[in-house]
């Protein structure tokens, strides 16, 4: 097996911050197990969350005395109980990802590595996996952050190549997540529908996080010179010319920010999360900064 390529691996000193971070996500995508994350369960425990009225077989030490002598009824005092998540971390290497200075591809698998390692320090179950145009590969399962090298390790080994069908993949997603889950599919999102591929992935009780990372020169593109140009198509080899100048320019950035917001809309209409990323982000400001309003890191 090739040695892998350090430099994908997210870079030490942001381990350090994110050992202390935990992924978040709403309570009934817990998926059981002894974890930090509150589940809609409730039962033994160390911190208090409600009373209920005492039912034929529950447990007499758990009747509160106090509630008893105040109202004459029995309650039973009810803990949070805190568990596990099920935390999927899913790149896109499809060819259109090897493109960008910085390459996109890379970006994509360092973040997907931070991300798999902060669910890792809050004791998740983590597993990465990648697609391309030769299908879905799964990397090694992990349950804490000493295993973290092995994803790491194994995303530096995928490459990019090959053009994909997104519902395709979700469709085999679906089959093999464990449910219910968070799933964080780190693309560039450049798909002909998208919409399909999301209710696949929410019929699977996926809590679903799109990341959308995009090279500098595809937010704007006016640094690749001026006049005719000829555009390839990564993934098909289809070519067409087009002339660089203010008004195209315009009308790009124009359609571009409309395509973004589709994207979004369609995230928030099937209840997903929507973030964006430039592959020249540092990391470290993604995460901690950048990401800090969206709830999903804490």
């Amino acid at each position: 097996m090739a040695p892998s390529d350090p430099t994908l691996a997210p870079p030490p000193q942001l381990l350090q911050r994110l050992a202390r971070r935990r992924l978040s996500v709403p309570a009934a995508y817990t998926a059981g197990g002894v974890g930090e994350h509150p589940s809609v369960a409730k039962g033994p425990g160390l911190e208090f969350a409600e009373h209920r009225a005492y039912q034929p077989g529950d447990d007499l030490r758990r009747v509160d005395p106090h509630v008893e002598a105040r109202s004459g009824e029995l309650y039973v005092r009810e803990f949070e109980v805190l568990e596990r998540l099920a935390v999927t971390v899913v790149v896109d290497l499809s060819a259109s990802m090897a493109f960008g200075e910085p390459e996109k591809a890379a970006f994509a698998r360092r973040l997907a590595g931070a991300l798999a390692y902060v669910g890792l320090a809050g004791a998740d179950r983590v597993r990465v996996a990648a697609f391309t145009g030769r299908g879905l590969a799964w990397g090694p399962r992990a349950e804490n952050a000493r295993a973290a090298g092995r994803l790491f390790d194994w995303l530096a080994r995928q490459a990019p190549g090959g053009a994909v069908d997104l519902a395709s993949v979700a469709r085999e997603l679906g089959a093999r997540l464990p449910r219910p889950g968070l799933l964080l599919l780190v693309s560039d999102w450049l798909f002909a529908a998208p919409q399909p591929a999301l209710t696949l992935l929410r019929a699977a009780q996926q809590e679903v996080v799109g990341v959308q990372v995009l090279a500098p020169s595809e937010l704007d593109p006016s640094g690749l010179g001026a006049g005719a140009v000829t555009l390839q198509d990564a993934e098909t080899g289809a070519e067409r010319e087009v002339r660089l100048d203010a008004a195209t320019l315009a009308r790009y950035a124009e359609r571009l920010a409309a395509w973004r917001a589709e994207l979004e809309t369609s995230f928030v209409r099937h209840g997903g999360t929507w973030l964006t990323a430039r592959s020249d982000t540092d990391l470290e400001r993604l995460l901690l900064v950048d990401w800090a309003g969206s709830g999903l890191i804490r």
